[in-house]
């Protein structure tokens, strides 16, 4: 049902479910992909909410209360960094979290955030840990060669889950495309009134969301509704044809219509506002039920992550690579898959 639900929600001419017993199921799959904030925004945008059941809004309600303590924290405390970079002449570029919110979801409230993601210049990521640890964040163990980030994370009053920052040289891993990051810097602008902070040009930012979610296979509807809301805000200043020649260069074409296919296949009204020139019937693997109740670690789950792996990468040495990886994991790899002991989930954004 809550496929049908944020049908209805992002493609108005679709009623809201007049059955008061499906919003039981509907508020349970809410939750546990954690939207209760971005549809609680949603409804009240469009002066809906009054039809749904009370209990329904409450929850909802309450949630987005929690949601707003909570990113409102991660609000100030990626002003202090942002600050910090740009007192020191580091170069940065927030990513998706809370300026994501802010720019396509109307507040920074409106979308769940657990972290901080944040683009620095290779040649500038000593200089700017140091400015993190100083900030009282903790390295969160090794980082392997062929990673694109380096981890940290502090308290958050009151919450069991600390808070995450990520610092990004690239978006993708070594040796898995052929990704140039410098166009994220050079079709960037200047955040507000910084000279050092960027941000991401409109293109940029949704090709980013698109790889964001293919990256995760698409296993929350979270990302579904980042992409769809991108769509919504961006209207037709997404040229697909030219973002495709993007990422046909960057040998990551596969991952993004792949992406795109499966979103717009659950979400036929997109084809509306911006449509895509080939066939979206003819990439068809995502599936609501495997992602809400079906085990990764399956035989079924382990074929599709064969699957994905040999079909969505546009070179095969790229799928080799991550059969490599996958086969002869290293040291930093075999931690995360079997960590000694059970820490926090850390859900990424």
């Amino acid at each position: 049902m809550l496929i049908e639900f944020i049908q209805s929600l992002y493609d108005q001419s679709r009623p809201l479910p007049e059955n008061q017993d499906d919003y039981t199921s509907i508020l349970e799959d809410i939750e546990y992909f954690h939207l209760s904030a971005t549809v609680y925004s949603l409804l009240k945008q469009q002066g809906r909410m009054e039809q749904t059941p009370t209990y329904f809004q409450n929850q909802l309600k309450t949630e987005y209360q929690a949601v707003l303590y909570n990113n409102l924290y991660i609000k100030n405390q990626l002003k202090l960094i942002l600050d910090t970079f740009e007192t020191n002449g580091i170069s940065a570029i927030p990513l998706k979290g809370i300026m994501f919110a802010e720019t396509y979801f109307g507040h920074f409230s409106a979308r769940r955030t657990t972290d901080i993601d944040i683009l620095i210049c290779k040649e500038d990521m000593e200089k700017a840990i140091e400015c993190i640890q100083e900030l009282e964040y903790d390295t969160e163990g090794e980082c392997p060669a062929h990673h694109f980030h380096r981890s940290f994370s502090k308290s958050i009053p009151h919450s069991p889950v600390p808070l995450a920052i990520e610092l990004h040289w690239d978006l993708l891993r070594e040796n898995s495309s052929a990704l140039e990051i410098e166009q994220f810097w050079q079709h960037s602008s200047p955040l507000a009134d910084y000279k050092h902070i960027k941000q991401l040009s409109e293109v940029h930012t949704f090709y980013m969301i698109c790889l964001h979610g293919w990256k995760h296979g698409m296993d929350s509807l979270k990302y579904f509704i980042d992409i769809i809301q991108a769509i919504h805000v961006l209207n037709h200043k997404i040229d697909y044809d030219a973002l495709f020649k993007i990422a046909k260069n960057d040998h990551t074409l596969k991952r993004l219509t792949s992406t795109l296919t499966v979103v717009y296949n659950q979400f036929p009204h997109l084809d509306q506002i911006n449509s895509l020139s080939f066939n979206k019937k003819s990439k068809i693997w995502w599936n609501y039920q495997d992602i809400r109740y079906g085990d990764r670690q399956s035989v079924k789950g382990f074929k599709n992550l064969i699957r994905v792996h040999l079909s969505e990468y546009d070179q095969f040495k790229h799928s080799m690579v991550f059969f490599k990886r996958w086969f002869f994991p290293d040291k930093f790899e075999i931690t995360n898959l079997y960590p000694p002991s059970i820490k926090h989930k850390k859900y990424s954004i």
